[in-house]
């Protein structure tokens, strides 16, 4: 009985999480080091601005509800602190082909195209094709807002430490660790979820959060897709 409410429950979690809107979880957090910062960019269009991870210098993974075919972006980002637009427009949008808008199950993965490579500064992450374990401790970083409630608050690059609570069908659920939770903003999905064993690796993309939870994609499932396509659109 005890384990069949105990999967009931990690079963409304996930389910929870799968219907939560745009990652928003990092407010309060620390202002990332410069090595995140130079995998992180901002991906700004008309439905607002979110993240993204660098995969080549002219190639940027984000979340797909983050953006729609045709629509006009630009990336943006910036050592320091802070972002900048204007650094790279997109050229090609390609949302992963089992996506469907509305439909929170669907894998939420889009690869951009920028029209120029990004500067020298922005070097490409590692992909890791290992699958995040529970319990395993994770660095998240996002362009979200810095400060609760303000409508003004500069858009600032933040990290911090979360945990796997839970994994599921290609989806990682992350909690704080330790008594210290960030907040709630807007602008974190598709920043990146990395492993760190001497060196950051790639392992998974924000792209929800319900109260203190952020739902990750993990990238194990569609490492093939993501090496092909970023092959695809690097051919001249």
């Amino acid at each position: 009985m005890r384990e069949a409410n105990q999967a009931r429950s990690l079963a409304l979690v996930i389910l929870l999480l799968l219907a939560g809107g745009p990652a928003s979880a990092l407010v309060g957090a620390d202002v990332a080091d410069r090595t995140v910062q130079r995998f992180t960019v901002v991906v700004a269009g008309a439905k607002g601005r979110c993240s993204g991870v660098v995969l080549a210098p002219d190639i940027v993974l984000t979340a797909a509800h983050c953006v729609r075919r045709g629509e006009r972006l630009q990336v943006g980002g910036n050592l320091g602190g802070g972002y900048q637009t204007g650094l790279g427009p997109v050229a090609e949008i390609v949302q992963h082909p089992l996506y469907t808008p509305g439909d929170s199950g669907s894998p939420d993965l889009a690869i951009l195209k920028l029209a120029k490579p990004l500067p020298d500064r922005f070097v490409p992450a590692v992909l890791n094709p290992r699958s995040p374990s529970i319990g395993d401790d994770l660095i998240v970083a996002g362009y979200g807002k810095s400060a609760a409630g303000d409508s003004a608050a500069s858009l600032v690059l933040r990290m911090v430490l979360l945990r796997v609570s839970h994994s599921i069908r290609g989806w990682v659920v992350l909690t704080s660790v330790g008594e210290d939770a960030s907040g709630a903003g807007s602008g974190d999905s598709g920043g990146p979820v990395f492993a760190y064993r001497g060196m950051h690796s790639l392992v998974g993309l924000m792209v929800g959060v319900s109260g203190k939870q952020t739902k990750a994609v993990a990238l194990s499932a569609h490492y093939d897709w993501i090496r092909e396509t970023v092959r695809k659109l690097s051919v001249p």
